[in-house]
């Protein structure tokens, strides 16, 4: 019996030693052998349904007439994912308001799909803000700050913010359906097809002026500036005492992109904080007030909960139209000699860096923006009023575009 039992054993081990060296074989096999590939499909990139973040309403609107808001928002941030327009026509009941809105995404879609790479969207989200609510019989007024956070494809992650987008919505109630009668949004695209547009041959033919010009202008930037740029590096053959530090400029940018200085007096509210914002990124990179000559930049604060007076005495007090104001910056920054700001105006924009300054406009200029980053080629600026954070400057389609390359100060 005892040495059954033993053969009994000795069999068990055997045969357990046999499939740990089986093991240890397959192992061995399958780090040496040809690596296991996993699918090469990409992962799918599904568009979510609503792409609503926050909701903040203390005026408790109607729910029906917050859902027509929420919808027209997914409708438009759906064809900006996919670079489709989505049809909003059925939450109108306004035939010209729905083709503004309708060609006003047109606008932006057609502009983005001029560009070799791929302009959609990997991630996207909206929040709004509630902050002004009307009610009179059967029309809702609903005033919203628009918050916007866009991943584009092309810039490998980095997130896109604009903030406090002003939009006004007139909701019309008829037989229980709720539709938007009028919308007004501060945003350059749109309000270059809304203003002045008394009906829908207006829309259609501001539309048609504003597509040729982007055209044009792209056509211009891809076939002369960037090859001007491509063929030698950037020179200037002015000279200047201070050099401009980038990275401090950049720094104050970055910090206040959406937020104030509480030492400075805030311009938000008394049509726009842009140019304040610009103007001291400058100072914080090292660009000293010039209060020398006809022609000055400044602005002395001794109170930042008032508004410093304007003075253009050679005196170190008060402010400039040109700290503030963009077409007065611009003035300044174009014909200024000798003491204070060194810069080239309407520089070649493909030589932008970081620290310089883009003012754009339509028809007019109207908005300045700091350059944040330059990403494989790609200009991200931040601003004041619109507040933005690295927001792609072929995003914006505005019809002038104007590089201020900053060299330094005397």
């Amino acid at each position: 019996m005892k040495i059954k039992n033993r053969l009994l054993m000795v069999t068990l081990l055997s045969t357990m030693t046999l499939l740990i060296l089986i093991g240890s074989i397959g192992v061995k096999r399958r780090k040496e052998g040809p690596e296991i590939k996993e699918d090469p499909t990409p992962a799918v990139n599904v568009m979510p349904d609503s792409f609503l973040g926050k909701l903040d309403d203390s005026y408790n609107v109607p729910e029906a007439v917050m859902k027509v808001i929420i919808d027209y928002m997914d409708a438009y941030y759906k064809s900006l994912y996919t670079l489709e327009v989505q049809d909003t026509s059925a939450l109108f009941s306004n035939e010209m308001m729905a083709d503004i809105s309708d060609k006003a995404i047109r606008t932006i879609l057609d502009h983005r799909k001029m560009f070799d790479f791929d302009f959609s969207l990997n991630a996207a989200r909206y929040d709004l803000k509630v902050f002004g609510f009307e009610h009179t019989g059967n029309s809702y007024k609903v005033s919203v700050y628009e918050d916007d956070h866009f991943t584009f494809k092309f810039l490998n992650g980095i997130e896109s913010s604009a903030y406090d987008i002003d939009s006004y919505f007139t909701i019309a109630e008829k037989d229980g359906a709720y539709k938007i009668d009028d919308l007004v949004k501060y945003q350059g695209y749109y309000l270059a097809l809304y203003e002045g547009s008394e009906n829908i041959a207006d829309v259609e033919r501001k539309y048609d002026y504003y597509s040729s010009e982007l055209k044009d202008m792209f056509a211009y930037n891809e076939e002369v500036l960037k090859v001007k740029a491509a063929s030698k590096p950037y020179s200037s053959a002015k000279t200047f005492r201070i050099p401009y530090d980038r990275e401090a400029a950049v720094a104050y940018a970055d910090k206040y992109c959406h937020a104030r200085n509480r030492e400075w007096y805030n311009f938000t509210d008394e049509g726009g904080n842009c140019q304040n914002y610009a103007s001291q990124s400058l100072l914080a990179g090292g660009m000293q007030m010039d209060y020398s000559g006809d022609l000055q930049w400044k602005c002395y604060v001794e109170d930042p909960d008032y508004e410093p007076e304007i003075n253009g005495e050679e005196t170190e007090y008060g402010r400039t139209r040109s700290w503030v104001g963009v077409d007065y910056f611009y003035n300044y920054a174009l014909n200024n000699e000798g003491y204070g700001l060194v810069c080239d105006v309407n520089a070649n924009l493909y030589y932008a860096q970081p620290g310089d300054l883009i003012i754009v406009g339509n028809g007019s200029l109207s908005h300045t923006m700091i350059v944040s980053k330059i990403v494989d080629g790609h200009i991200l600026v931040h601003s004041n009023s619109i507040d933005m954070k690295d927001y792609p400057l072929e995003g914006f389609t505005y019809l002038n575009v104007v590089l201020i390359k900053i060299l330094g100060c005397n």
